[in-house]
Parts: structure tokens; sequence; C-alpha cells
């Protein structure tokens, strides 16, 4: 019996332990990364303020990771701090630095009050309050540098989201709602980008390059030997000149890829006045920035996204797409790329539309600034779109009958829905939101203004917080909206690709 005894008490001792070297695994991966992040600061405040929000963000998340082990595996009451931390990052997230820096503070002496209980409590939570303790003083200097920092912060946001005037004199004649801006005389070729507006506002793409016209609907076997003529040609050209390249169409075409189309920096393909459609493969975008993708189709990409903008890329325009048919989904934008603006398309798809930001463990989504704006979301089932960590404004779309969810986000996202119009079909949810939903609540969803048909609902997550208008945070930040009575009709005529009398139609609507 005692021998019995014995190993039973040895067992459950390798477990603790065991559970003891998983925490602190965890949490030293969270350190090391906040310490060499913390030794690579230098330079600008501007480029100082990139990273240290990095690191507070990162700091938090492993803390809250920590917390969420600790009560999975029941080794002692820690509710309180967890439900302190999603505070903490909200109103980090939402720039209110000195809000946050106070929040931080009690975290901290509650941390330490873990650390001298330490005849009451197991010995992992020692453990994880002690490399937390460590990471919480990480994040509060962190906040006391940013606090100094902000106000060149909100300097550079001024800066970021001025339209471009190509003549550097204001033109009133562009300054208009809606779709009419981009068929202007003060717009025409690559003058297009004066009517970017939200957070893609300034983009540019190949206006200070060459011109090329496509005159080719065929693809190349090998894509490192475009054949002269061809898109991919064309695209290639961006690599090679300095301004970049400005793609045109000589007629209306149907482009077959071979494989997937990767796009260079300082690139516009435009295709108003004809109707293209690309198909067999997506469109990429890997650390690049100041692209235009403008006015055409792009179906059937089989396994791949239509559109995948990930790697730091920033600094992109979609607008007037048509897209359809890809497995992996419509339009992605992860792992660090920001200052995006999707618009006037139309999207549907049998299951994924759109995802903004990719996993739960990429912290530096945080930078992630999508605007969505203009949509037509139709019998698709998710994600239109799904956000994570980072700020997603969805303004003046028409949502008609998704099957799941039309709008969702996870860890400490925040997504500002505003003047849309959802009208429901079979499912009427807007959110992934359920009765007893008890899965992430982190992130804040948050209705403004939004109009319901046929019974459609809209369950807001604000349990950490909730938002402000986007111009209180970004006030050069502008879209012109219109009420959601006319939206439907308006949106119906002018999303995706204009072309003929959809062109005549669109227009005559505005």
């Amino acid at each position: 019996m005692i021998r019995g005894i014995s190993e039973d008490k040895m067992k459950g001792k390798k477990r603790d332990r065991d559970s003891r070297i998983s925490m602190v695994l965890v949490l030293v991966f969270f350190y090391h990364f906040t310490v060499t992040s913390l030794q690579a600061i230098n330079g600008s405040c501007d480029s100082i303020s990139n990273v240290l929000k990095e690191n507070f963000t990162t700091n938090l998340y492993g803390i809250e990771v920590g917390l969420k082990m600790l009560v999975q595996q029941e080794l002692t009451d820690v509710s309180q701090e967890l439900d302190e931390v999603p505070k903490i990052m909200h109103s980090f997230l939402s720039s209110k630095y000195v809000e946050a820096g106070s929040s931080l503070n009690t975290l901290i002496e509650n941390l330490s009050l873990q650390i001298n209980l330490t005849n009451s409590k197991p010995e992992a939570t020692i453990d994880f309050s002690e490399h937390a303790m460590e990471q919480a003083k990480e994040a509060q200097s962190s906040i006391q540098q940013l606090i100094q920092c902000k106000e060149n912060t909100i300097t550079d946001h001024k800066q970021l989201f001025q339209p471009l005037e190509s003549s550097g004199e204001k033109n009133d004649s562009c300054l208009v709602d809606g779709t009419k801006c981009q068929y202007l005389a003060c717009a025409q070729g690559n003058k297009l980008p004066i009517c970017a507006i939200g957070f893609g506002s300034g983009v540019t793409g190949g206006a200070a390059g060459v011109n090329y016209i496509v005159t080719r609907s065929d693809d190349a076997d090998d894509p490192k030997n475009p054949t002269p003529g061809t898109i991919r040609f064309a695209i290639d050209l961006a690599g090679k000149n300095k301004g970049g390249v400005w793609i045109t169409f000589k007629e209306s075409m149907e482009i077959e890829l071979k494989s997937k189309l990767w796009i260079n920096s300082h690139t516009t393909i435009d295709g108003r006045g004809v109707n293209v459609t690309i198909t067999g493969n997506g469109l990429v975008l890997r650390t690049v920035e100041n692209v235009i993708l403008h006015n055409f189709e792009i179906v059937s990409a089989g396994n791949t996204d239509a559109i995948h903008v990930f790697d730091g890329t920033q600094n992109v325009w979609i607008d007037h797409l048509t897209s359809r048919d890809a497995k992996s989904g419509l339009v992605t934008v992860i792992q660090g790329s920001t200052d995006v603006t999707i618009s006037n398309c139309y999207l549907s798809n049998q299951d994924y539309i759109m995802l903004l930001g990719a996993s739960d463990q990429d912290t530096v989504d945080q930078v992630l600034r999508v605007t969505v704006y203009r949509n037509l979301f139709e019998s698709s089932t998710q994600r239109m779109p799904h956000c994570r960590w980072g700020y997603c404004h969805v303004v003046n779309n028409y949502y008609k009958n998704w099957s799941y969810y039309a709008i969702g986000a996870r860890v400490h996202a925040r997504v500002l829905s505003e003047l849309n119009v959802f009208e429901a079909g079979s499912h009427l949810e807007v959110t992934p939101w359920y009765n007893q939903f008890n899965s992430d609540l982190t992130p804040t969803i948050v209705s403004s203004k939004d109009l319901f048909l046929k019974g459609a609902t809209f369950h807001e997550f604000m349990k950490y917080g909730t938002l402000r208008a986007t111009q209180d945070d970004y006030p050069a930040y502008k879209v012109p909206t219109v009420a959601t009575n006319s939206l439907a009709s308006l949106v119906s005529n002018c999303s995706g690709v204009l072309f003929g009398s959809k062109l005549d139609d669109c227009l005559a609507s505005q």
C-alpha cells in the first residue's frame, strides 16, 4: 500500500514538473523575443514606435497565454489577472497609452502578490508570475517611450492619409462620392490614385513609372522568361523600372495564368475601358508596397487565394474587382501587412471570402489597418471579413445571404461596422456569436448605424471596451458614405468590374 502511494506521488510530481517545464518554455520564448526586440531599437522615434508596439503586444500576449494555461491546468485561481490583460491590450491597441500604463501597474502589483504568496501557491504559478513580472516591466518601459513618441506618430498618420494630387494643386472636380471620380477627366490614366480612400489613400501605384499595354492573353510556361505583350511581362517591368509600371489592356481578354503572378512594388493593373478576366492562379503581393489592382475579374484561382497580400506588404488599393471560386479565399491580408483599402468589389465564394490576420500567434498583425468599403458580399459562408489583431473599418457594404457569419474577429482585433446593409437569408446573426458562446471574447466588434433586413441581428463584442469613430483616431482618414436606405441599390449597380452597360448604369446612379 505504501509503495503504491509513493508511486502515485512520484507520478504526480512528474506531471507537476512537466507542467512547469512546459510553462517556463512558453514564457522563456516570449521573453527572449522581447529582449531581442528591445536590442534592435534605435534611430528615429517613428521606427522606434513600431518596434515598441510589437514588443508590448508580444509581452502582453505571452502573459495572456500563460494565464490561460494555468486556468486550464487548474493550478491556481488567476481569473482576475486573466481578465485584466485583455483590458490593457484593448486600451493599448486603441492608442490609449496612459490608460494602458495605469492598468499595467495594477497587473504588476497582482503578479507581485502571486510571487510573495510562496506558501499557498503551486510552484508552477510562482514560476509563471516571476517571468510574467519581467515581461510586464518590459511592457511598462515600452509604454513610457511610446507616450513620448505619440505626438510624432499622430503627425505621421495625418501625412499618410492625404490623397494624391498629381498636379500639386487641389482639384475640386474629383471630390465626388463613389465611382464617378474614377471616370472624370481629373482621374484619367495614371491620375486614378486621386480617387483612393480609406487606409489605402496615398497610394500611387505605377503612376511615376512606364506605361505598358498588354496585347496578348497567353502566359509563358517559364515565369522567369515571360513573353513580351503578356501581363507577366508587364509585371516584370515594374521590378526593372524605378517608378514601376502602369498596366492597361489593348482589348477585352481572358488570361489563364499557368502559375501565381507575383506583383512587384509600384504596380498598377488598370482594367478600365475593357473587360479583363484572370483565371487559373492567384495574384501574390509579398513584401511590396504601393500597388493598385483595379477593374478586372479574377476567378477560379484553384487551391490558393485569388489575391494574397502578406509579409509586410503595405499601401495597397484593391478596387472594382469581381472574384469568386477560390478554395483558400478571395482576399487575404496577413503577416504584418497594412494600410489596405478593399473597395467596390463583388465577392462571392462557397466558403471563405476575406481573411485579415492569419494566426492568433501573429502579433505582428497589430499594425494591420484595412478599410472594407462599398463591396457586395453575396451568397457566401464566412469571413466578410474575419480580422485578427488589427483595426478593420467595415463601412457602406451590402451583405446578402451569409450561411455562417458575415463579420468575425479574434485576438484583440477591433472591427467597426458602420453604415452597412445586412440582408439575411437562412442565417440571421451577422457575427459568429451564439447562445452560450464561450470562445474568444477579446476582440471588439461594434455596429454603428447599420441597417438590418429580413430579421438580421448583430451581437456586439464589447467585453473589454468599445470603439470611437475612425476619424477620432486618424484625423485625416476619410471615406465618403451614403445613407443605408439608398446603399443597396448603389452597391448593386456599382460593385465589381464596370464595363459596357453596367458602367453606364453605375454612373447614372451616382
